[in-house]
This record gives structure tokens, sequence and C-alpha cells, in this order.
């Protein structure tokens, strides 16, 4: 039998995981997306572009989301930044970054707390400057697209407050 002490430590130890906000991706019709794939012409996402976006909204969710909000976006469109060109040496399997190929997404979320709507809507993501920012510098093969979606959250959910 445990102790009563173990209970309570095990208890107090869920607590926290249980009131953290949470967010639920989903990519609907992907094969009907802009501009998605690795070479040119392909729309569909691969998988690991899609687990990496998704882990970026839910990590963003962690820092601009209140505890015990869960949201739930549907990414409808998606439009990588740059572009490829068919004309380069690559032969088109490098994208190559313009002022033209901004990065755009079109979701559609909705914020709960305890089963409640707090917010919902349908928004067009875009980030036209998108080679000015900071993140220019880094390695990051979707810099562009994590910080239009850093923008988004801080501008839709921070709602004038410090993010945790």
């Amino acid at each position: 039998m445990r102790s009563l002490p173990n209970m309570l430590a095990a208890v107090l130890l869920v607590l926290p995981l249980a009131a953290a906000a949470a967010v639920d991706v989903r990519y609907l019709n992907p094969e009907k997306y802009t501009d998605a794939g690795q070479r040119p012409g392909e729309r569909l996402p691969p998988e690991s572009l899609k687990r990496e976006l998704a882990a970026e909204m839910q990590r963003l969710g962690e820092r601009y989301l209140e505890p015990g909000q869960e949201l739930a976006v549907d990414v409808l469109d998606l439009d990588l930044a740059g572009r490829f060109q068919w004309w380069d040496a690559s032969q088109g399997q490098v994208r190559v970054m313009d002022g033209v190929g901004w990065p755009r997404m079109q979701v559609r979320y909705r914020l709960t707390r305890g089963g409640r709507t707090l917010e919902q809507g349908e928004e067009s993501l875009s980030h036209r400057s998108y080679l000015e920012a900071a993140p220019a510098r880094s390695s990051d093969p979707l810099r562009y697209e994590k910080d239009m979606l850093d923008a988004w959250f801080r501008a839709r959910f921070a709602a004038g407050r410090e993010p945790g």
C-alpha cells in the first residue's frame, strides 16, 4: 500500500501538467495547399514539416496561452517562404528567397477553457518583410514560418500581458 505522502506527491506532480495550455493542430486537405512541398509543383507537405510546425505551435501555446486554455488550429492553406526556380543550377531543388515569396498560412482556430469557447475565427497569416527579420541568420529551414507564427500567437493570444 502506498503511503499518503507518496500519493500526495504524485498528485502534485500531475496537477501542473493538467493545467498547462494545449495546442492541437490539424492539416485539412494538404493536397490542396498552395506550396508546401520539398520539390517544385509539390503541394503536399512532408510529415516531418507538419510535425515541426505543430511542435512549434505547441511551444508557442506554452509560452502565450494561459494555463488551462486549449487551442485547436486547423491549417487550411500553407505557402512556404521562397520559390523554386526551374532555371537555376540546382534544377529547381532549392528554394530561392525573394521579396515576392513571403510565407503565408490560412488557419481556423478555436480557443477554449473548460469546454467554453473564448475566441474563434479564421485568419490569413503572412510575413511580407520576412527577409528583414532577425531569424534570417538561423539555419532552420522553417525559420520564416516560425517567426510568422510567433508574431500571430503574440498578437492574438498574449492579450497585452507578458508571455510565460
